[in-house]
């Protein structure tokens, strides 16, 4: 075994924007987003929607649930009112890439006018070609900076857009779970339970429910507040 076995190579944090200036803020600005710092706490937990309800499902209200909340996403006018309440992600992330493919799209132009610099510059000499380089330099940091800045905002609409997927699937399951409870109950009404004992179950579910998904509603509203202040807006 080499003496060297267990040294870790040395890799370079640098990226082809580090110490350019308003570059490298950019790009600190897009790994900022991507951090999903900006993310509420109840959010940021979001798998764990379901354990929060603190409720276990029999089978044939799990099964009820789950055909309510493919109802909910597959039948429009449940579909639209869904996504009333939580935004429309599909939206979200088209606009995400358009925001991409305009850095992806400026990112050509740099590597275009830089090329051309290269290769049309060298025999060019003098007062005039200073002045033309200086200003080919400009327009390239500039086109770079503008891709920098889409780039930035593709981070931040998909972080955005994939905030507003999780709180709908979210807010469709509880829908669906309450609503197969309300199934479940109700018919125990008719064969078991007296109706104003489950009368008196259903709202107090819907009352519990209705706080929960309120809540959710509220931690989405927050985390775009704190996606706005990371964007300075």
């Amino acid at each position: 075994m080499s003496d060297n076995s267990l040294v870790a190579p040395v890799q370079s944090t640098n990226q082809w924007y580090t110490g350019a200036g308003p570059l490298d803020s950019y790009h600190g600005m897009i790994d900022a987003f991507k951090s999903e710092g900006w993310v509420d706490d109840l959010l940021a937990g979001g798998g764990l929607a379901l354990e929060v309800v603190g409720s276990v499902l029999d089978p044939f209200s799990a099964l009820l649930s789950a055909g309510i909340g493919w109802a909910l996403e597959y039948f429009e006018p449940l579909r639209e009112m869904l996504q009333e309440v939580t935004g429309k992600a599909d939206v979200v992330m088209a606009h995400a890439q358009t925001w991409s493919n305009m850095s992806g799209e400026l990112l050509a132009i740099v590597e275009e006018l830089t090329a051309h610099l290269d290769a049309d510059m060298p025999s060019w000499t003098g007062d005039a070609a200073d002045a033309y380089k200086s200003l080919m330099a400009h327009n390239v940091t500039s086109a770079s900076a503008l891709a920098a800045t889409a780039e930035a905002m593709a981070a931040a609409t998909e972080g955005a857009g994939a905030l507003v997927q999780i709180t709908h699937e979210i807010v469709r399951d509880l829908i669906a779970e309450l609503v197969g409870h309300v199934i479940v109950w109700a018919i125990e009404a008719i064969f078991v339970v007296t109706i104003p004992v489950i009368a008196a179950q259903i709202v107090a579910a819907v009352v519990k429910w209705a706080g929960i998904i309120m809540g959710y509603g509220m931690a989405l509203v927050q985390s775009f507040t704190n996606l706005k202040t990371l964007l300075g807006v």
